[in-house]
């Protein structure tokens, strides 16, 4: 049994960076954990909102140029477009950009700049079993580290999450499976048929099940393709997602190597809490469910769960209710009104074809452009604020 931190931080991806960011700046001592090493594979779309270049700001310091510059951000873009079924809804332009980043250099920016102010990068640690109630963390090598907290940001997949006793059965009906693929440009077997230069969503993808969508993004070597959707029984995902890279134009789509993932989908906990143990990103379930955003959920969650933590060392209070507490002024109002909208659309979009989708994208482009940057919430579309405690960086 190794001592001598005041939190471990199982996970070095944006939510556990930003928590060991956020400590470490107080002054604690901080251990990131993780069972790879930087710069690794990730599946994402890369695709940065207002809100998270906000966040990024208020927890790294960084800004646009520093991306470009350190963070692999290659592209950006005000415009985008909703489809279905090959048809487009609506072309529309943003009043502020789309940014994208290759996820493997920005994480490595983000663990390096936790590093720089003071967090001990832990890598090559395979978290095996977490106790909440002691605070440890042991790993498939058989080593144990104890802290006086633990955050646990190691994703959909997390095994921190299993201290918390939550109820696998319901984690698994509403996690999604993911499917995604970066693809060169050209006209021959699997190879994507277009540059591809706006972010596209589609909806009502072919028999993309369970509310799913897909989308073609900018990738930094070619378009990145994915569809997202609840399983189901009768169909393998897999087809499901061959069957839409035909959609696009894709030639002979089965030489396109898979690789998937699993998502949250409207399973953010209720109480992502324990013990010394707080979960973050989408080890918590943070992901907002109707364009499947993660990068700021997972910022904001762990800059809010060590926001908790930093108060209960310094002063005693309750890190749980702490938490909680900012999750349900902040995230939680999003991913709940996200999740209830995704629905209604969807049930819509099953019964009376893509007309209703695109009433709503038509209606109101500039609200919606807000909506998803985080400018208005998906609460009625009313103007949103955004709440960061005092240990937190200041706005630009």
């Amino acid at each position: 049994m190794v001592k001598g931190f005041d939190v471990l931080v199982a996970g070095a991806g944006p939510a556990g960076s930003a928590a060991a960011m956020v400590l470490a700046g107080r002054g604690w001592r901080v251990g990131l954990v993780d069972r790879a090493a930087h710069p690794r594979p990730k599946l994402c779309g890369g695709l940065l909102t207002g809100k998270a270049m906000d966040a990024l700001w208020r927890i790294f310091s960084l800004d646009e140029a520093a991306l470009v510059a350190r963070g692999g951000l290659f592209h950006q873009t005000p415009d985008y477009q909703f489809l279905s079924q090959g048809v487009e809804l609506l072309r529309g332009h943003a009043a502020e950009p789309f940014r994208f980043i290759d996820r493997p250099v920005f994480d490595a920016l983000l663990a390096a700049l936790a590093v720089a102010r003071g967090a001990e990068l832990l890598p090559g640690r395979e978290v095996a079993a977490c106790d909440a109630a002691a605070g440890t963390l042991s790993f498939r090598d058989g080593e144990t580290l104890q802290a006086r907290f633990v955050i646990g940001a190691d994703g959909a997949n997390s095994v921190t999450r299993r201290a918390l006793g939550v109820d696998r059965a319901a984690w698994k009906r509403n996690l999604a499976a993911a499917i995604e693929v970066e693809l060169s440009v050209g006209g021959g077997p699997g190879q994507f048929p277009r540059e591809v230069r706006v972010p596209e969503l589609h909806v009502g993808a072919p028999s993309v099940p369970g509310a799913g969508y897909g989308w073609v993004f900018p990738g930094p070597r070619g378009p990145k393709v994915g569809i997202c959707g609840l399983r189901r029984e009768d169909r393998n995902f897999g087809d499901i997602f061959l069957e839409y890279l035909d959609v696009l134009g894709v030639a002979d789509p089965e030489h396109v190597p898979l690789r998937g993932h699993p998502l949250p989908y409207g399973n953010a906990l209720a109480r992502p809490s324990g013990g010394r143990l707080l979960l973050a990103g989408d080890a918590g379930g943070f992901v907002e469910p109707l364009f499947g955003e993660g990068i700021f959920y997972a910022l904001a969650t762990g800059a809010h769960a060590a926001t908790a933590l930093c108060r209960a060392l310094e002063s005693g209070a309750d890190p749980g209710r702490e938490y909680e507490g900012l999750l349900a002024r902040t995230v939680r109002p999003e991913i709940v009104w996200s999740n209830r909208l995704r629905w209604v659309l969807f049930a819509a979009l099953n019964r009376f074809g893509p007309a209703p989708i695109k009433g709503f994208v038509q209606a109101a482009p500039a609200a919606l452009a807000q909506m998803v940057h985080g400018r208005r919430s998906f609460r009625l579309l009313l103007p949103k604020g955004w709440e960061w405690g005092s240990e937190v960086g200041q706005p630009r």
